[in-house]
């Protein structure tokens, strides 16, 4: 079916909009396409663009329509009639629901394939490897025959040769076998793997453990660090998965640093978007609905777990391998953190997009299953209603909005130690979700490249906006960071959480003043030791 079939008013006037502030009403006109939803009101200078993939849940009332999106914005539509209320909430309806391969399709037909993203698995390796002779690039995975999940290249250990590995992805869950993330300045070294296949019999797999062994000199120990607690990965056990047999792994230690999957954070993030949206509750209830939602929670134990294993590599100088079961979530998290912590440059633009193509995009993260539903559609799949209009997803999470709100805790607590602003990491949240750009779409890169999904660029778009994300406040060090975790330091995300319930105007307009004038200052220092030094220089030639 094609999209203007599904269409039954395209266009509709007379429309009134609240939202998505509390405070803002305008009437005008509202328009339906195959990818977007768009009102306009001339007389009030209004225009709303929504993405049909942005909006999570619609929700109708009579002749009002409540759209509630996943970048948190709830906007509410009064139609005219009830009748014509039914037929836009049911176009709309059609439309979220469409089968993501036709929605790629008509969104990127046209689309030129001029972008090329300038972190291809090639040079991520490369740059991993860089001359070192006890790494090697692996072509094990070419046409994804070993691991489905896995780009074609990956970096592993020059003593293991690929029979060695084939042999190893056998033995891990969905094929995920050890591979390098991070070289460590130290000579530590930081991988990631799935579960291993043990079973209740304690199976074995001897060249798997020479995969992992081979790491490690004479003498050295090292960490694994299971991001489950140790129940589950005893019940894991039970069920075919599993962990590492110490006997078998003798140079390796094994620690649990537990973590939430991906529903718990999903639900999570439902109950305190709920409490931020609450505009008239009094201080004792945000309070408690802010404990309730247990978001915070979730974010200090992911930043502790990130210090534990940033702790084993550079204080300890011992190399650390990390997995869950399937190390598509709570893993990407740890090894990501664990370099923002350690690597500065994580830190820069560039440094912090190649860190997201290289451990999410191609190491596997499912996007498209994990941002097909969002917290709005999460909390109402707990409660029926006639109303609510998209089928829950039962793989969708919060991962990777985890990740960039602990990151965003880090900046917060180092504000002069990222080349890249907080606006960088709200923008990210968004075209996580939803996007004119097809960098997010699909749930790894053999989706990507058999779709033809890679282009457009997101990072060529953030080339373009570079005044938009930049930081102001960045002063280049190589210094390691490590990011208090105490309780009183783990603040809300205001400018994510509360961005549609308070209207932020004012103080975005002030901060661009100070970012304005902190620029305007770095500007003139520049001009003024330019000038300086031509003046020495004339002198020096008087002379």
């Amino acid at each position: 079916m094609e999209f203007a079939d599904k269409i039954r008013i395209p266009k509709l006037n007379g429309v009134t909009m609240r939202g998505p502030h509390i405070s803002n009403t305008s009437t005008g006109t509202l328009v339906i396409t195959g990818h977007h939803l768009i009102f306009s009101s001339r007389s009030e200078d209004v225009e709303l663009w929504i993405l049909n993939r942005n909006i999570d849940i619609v929700e109708k009332k009579l002749n009002t329509i409540t759209l509630k999106c996943k970048d948190f914005r709830i906007i509410v539509f009064d139609m005219p009639y009830i009748e014509q209320a039914t037929s836009v909430a049911a176009s709309i309806e059609s439309l979220i629901m469409t089968d993501e391969a036709d929605y790629l399709h008509h969104m990127f037909s046209n689309k030129s394939n001029e972008y090329r993203s300038p972190f291809d698995v090639q040079s991520q390796c490369e740059k991993l490897v860089a001359g070192d002779s006890m790494w090697r690039i692996s072509q094990v995975n070419k046409s994804y025959r070993v691991c489905g999940t896995y780009p074609e290249l990956t970096v592993v250990p020059s003593n293991v040769d690929d029979t060695m590995l084939i042999a190893s992805a056998k033995f891990r869950q969905n094929g995920r076998f050890p591979v390098l993330s991070y070289r460590h300045e130290k000579g530590s070294v930081l991988m990631r793997s799935s579960q291993p296949l043990v079973g209740s019999s304690s199976k074995r797999c001897k060249q798997d453990e020479r995969v992992i062994n081979s790491v490690l000199g004479p003498g050295k120990r090292g960490y694994i660090i299971d991001t489950r607690s140790v129940a589950n990965a005893t019940n894991a056990k039970a069920r075919g998965g599993g962990f590492e047999m110490e006997a078998h792994y003798p140079q390796w230690r094994r620690v649990n640093s537990a973590l939430e999957r991906h529903n718990v954070l999903l639900d999570s993030l439902s109950k305190i978007v709920e409490a931020c949206n609450d505009t008239t509750c009094t201080i004792e209830r945000w309070l408690n609905k802010l404990n309730g939602s247990e978001w915070l929670s979730h974010v200090k134990d992911t930043l502790n777990a990130a210090c534990l294993v940033a702790q084993c590599l550079n204080k300890e100088r011992a190399s650390v391998l990390v997995h869950g079961s399937e190390s598509t979530d709570a893993t990407l998290v740890l090894i990501s953190l664990t370099q923002l912590i350690l690597n500065p440059e994580c830190r820069t633009i560039v440094g912090f997009e190649s860190l997201i193509e290289r451990e999410w995009l191609q190491a596997g993260h499912p996007f498209e299953t994990r941002h097909k539903s969002g917290c709005y559609n999460a909390a109402r799949s707990k409660v029926s209603s006639s109303s609510s209009s998209k089928v829950f997803h039962h793989g969708s999470g919060a991962t990777f909005l985890l990740f960039l709100d602990c990151t965003w805790q880090i900046h917060n607590q180092f504000p002069c130690c990222f080349e890249f602003s907080t606006n960088f990491l709200s923008s990210l949240v968004d075209h996580s979700y939803c996007s004119d750009f097809s960098t997010f779409y699909g749930n790894c890169e053999s989706d990507r490249k058999n779709n033809q999904y890679g282009k457009p660029n997101l990072w060529s778009h953030f080339d373009q906006k570079i005044d938009e994300i930049i930081n102001p406040l960045y002063l280049h060090t190589n210094n390691v960071i490590w990011p208090s975790v105490a309780p009183f330091s783990i603040e809300l995300w205001r400018d994510m959480y509360l961005r549609w319930s308070i209207d932020q105007t004012h103080q975005k307009k002030y901060k661009k003043s100070i970012d304005d004038l902190i620029k305007r200052n770095k500007e003139l220092k520049v001009l003024a030791t330019k000038l300086l030094n031509e003046t020495q220089d004339s002198g020096n030639k008087s002379t």
